[in-house]
C-alpha cells in the first residue's frame, strides 16, 4: 500500500490538496452568519476528510472491479432509486427536486450520475471501440439498438427493482440505464447537471476513435451555438418575459440582466458583477465581502463571486491555473495511455472538471445562464466534493499504472496505430 504512495502523481495531488483547503477556509468565509458559517465549515471540513479517504481507497483500488458490466449496472441502479426519491418523494429546492435530505447531510444523485456515466461509458467504448473504417450501421455499438425501446424493456427493468434479480443486464439493454438516468435529471428539472452529462458523454464518444470530420463538425456545431446562444435567450425572452417559471427567469435575466422587468430574477446576478468590481485585482480582505448578504447562493453557486471579492482577481486566476493543470494533466496521460478504458476514463474526468468549472464560472460572469452548478473543490457541497474526490483518485491510480503492460482490443484500431 504504502510503496505505492512513492508513485504519486504531484501534478494532480498537490493542487486538488490546495484547492480542498483554499474551499474549506472559502465556504467559513463566504456563509452569512456566525452561526451558519461555523456550522458549514465543519460540514465542509467532515466532506474534505471523508473525500480524502475515498480518494486515497481508490488510489489503491483494482480498476479491473469497475470494468465488470454487473458492477456497473447495479451502481446505475443504485443511482436512479435515488433520483425517483428525490424527484418524487423530496420537497422542491429553488424549483428543482434535486436533493435527498437525509438529516444531517443532503445528497445530490445527479453528482454521483456523471461519474458514473464515465465509468459506464468508458467500460462500454473499451469492450466496443469504435471502428473507423466501418459504416454507422454496421458499428459494434449500433447492435444494442438505441431507437428500438419497448414497454418489456421497461417492465423489465422495474421487475429488477423489485426482485432484485441477480443476473447481468441483456445485452439490448445497454442503453437504458444511462437513458433512464438522464430522463430523470431533466425531469427533475436539473438542467444544469444535465447539459454537464452530456457534454461529458460527447466527449467520451468523440475521444472513443471517431474520425476526425466528425470531431470537426461536432466542434463547428458547438461553436455556432455557443456564439448564437445569447441572440437565441434574447428572442426567446421576449415570449417568455414575466413567466414565474425560475428557468426561464433565470434566460430571460442571461439576455439581458440589465432589463427593469427582469430585476428579480437577474439579481443575483448583478450582485456577483458587484462584488467582482469591488474585490479588484487584490480583494477587500478575508471576511470582509459587502455583497455576500445579497447573494442567496453565495457559498456555493456565487462563491466564485465573493473569493474574487475577498481575496482579488489574483487569487482567483490561480484557482483557475490550479484547475487548468489538473485537467491539462489528465490530458497528457490520457494520450499516454496503452488502454482504451483508462484513456477515455481519463478524458471523461478531464472533462467533467472542465465543463463544471465552466458553467459555474460562466453563470457568475454572465457569458453563460445560471445553472445552479458547484464549482469543484471551492464551493460548498458534500455529494459534489467527494465525487470529485472519487474521481481524482481514480486518476491518480491510473497515473500510478501506466507504466504497466495493457493489452489492447484487436478491433481497437486507433489505440493499435498510436502505439504500433
Amino acid at each position: 500500500m504504502f510503496k505505492k504512495l512513492q508513485k504519486l502523481d504531484y501534478w494532480i495531488a498537490v493542487p486538488y490538496a490546495i484547492l480542498s483547503m483554499l474551499g474549506v477556509v472559502m465556504v467559513f468565509s463566504a456563509t452569512q452568519g456566525t452561526t451558519t458559517a461555523l456550522s458549514n465549515f465543519i460540514k465542509q471540513a467532515i466532506f474534505v476528510a471523508v473525500g480524502l479517504f475515498g480518494a486515497f481507497s481508490l488510489y489503491h483500488f483494482n480498476l479491473k472491479i469497475l470494468q465488470r458490466r454487473k458492477f456497473l449496472n447495479q451502481m446505475l441502479m443504485v443511482i436512479i432509486a435515488a433520483l425517483i426519491v428525490a424527484r418524487f418523494f423530496m420537497p422542491a429546492v429553488n424549483g428543482a427536486h434535486g436533493w435527498i435530505n437525509l438529516g444531517i447531510v443532503t445528497l445530490q444523485p445527479a453528482e454521483f450520475l456523471k461519474l458514473g456515466l464515465i465509468l459506464y461509458f468508458a467500460a462500454f467504448f473499451a469492450r466496443e471501440p469504435w471502428q473507423r473504417h466501418v459504416t454507422l450501421r454496421e458499428q459494434p455499438a449500433s447492435r444494442y439498438n438505441l431507437l428500438l425501446w419497448s414497454w418489456s424493456w421497461i417492465s423489465w427493468f422495474c421487475r429488477m427493482l423489485i426482485s432484485i434479480r441477480k443476473q447481468p443486464v441483456a445485452r439490448r439493454d445497454v442503453w437504458i440505464l444511462p437513458a433512464l438516468s438522464l430522463v430523470l435529471v431533466f425531469f427533475m428539472p436539473d438542467n444544469g447537471n444535465g447539459l454537464i452529462i452530456l457534454l461529458i458523454l460527447l466527449a467520451i464518444f468523440l475521444a472513443s476513435g471517431v474520425s476526425r470530420k466528425a470531431i470537426a463538425g461536432f466542434a463547428a456545431l458547438g461553436g455556432l451555438f455557443f456564439g448564437s446562444m445569447q441572440t437565441f435567450a434574447r428572442l426567446l425572452s421576449q415570449h417568455v418575459n414575466g413567466s414565474q417559471h425560475y428557468a426561464l427567469a433565470r434566460l430571460t435575466s442571461f439576455a439581458n440582466p440589465w432589463d427593469p422587468s427582469a430585476a428579480d430574477a437577474s439579481r443575483q446576478l448583478l450582485y456577483g458583477y458587484y462584488a467582482i468590481a469591488h474585490g479588484g485585482v487584490f480583494g477587500v480582505g478575508l471576511g470582509n465581502s459587502l455583497i455576500k448578504p445579497y447573494l442567496p447562493e453565495s457559498n456555493t453557486d456565487f462563491i466564485m463571486a465573493v473569493m474574487t471579492e475577498e481575496l482579488g482577481a489574483v487569487t482567483t486566476a490561480i484557482v483557475l491555473i490550479l484547475m487548468l493543470i489538473l485537467i491539462t494533466r489528465m490530458v497528457i496521460l490520457g494520450i499516454r495511455q496503452r488502454s482504451q478504458y483508462y484513456r477515455l476514463l481519463l478524458f471523461g474526468i478531464a472533462t467533467l472538471f472542465f465543463i463544471q468549472m465552466l458553467v459555474n464560472l460562466g453563470g457568475v460572469i454572465g457569458v453563460l445562464p445560471i445553472t445552479g452548478v458547484v464549482f469543484p473543490f471551492i464551493s460548498g457541497g458534500g455529494s459534489s466534493y467527494i465525487v470529485y474526490s472519487a474521481a481524482i483518485g481514480l486518476t491518480l491510480n491510473i497515473a500510478a499504472t501506466q507504466q504497466r503492460s495493457v493489452s489492447i482490443h484487436p478491433a481497437d484500431t486507433l489505440a493499435r496505430k498510436d502505439y504500433k
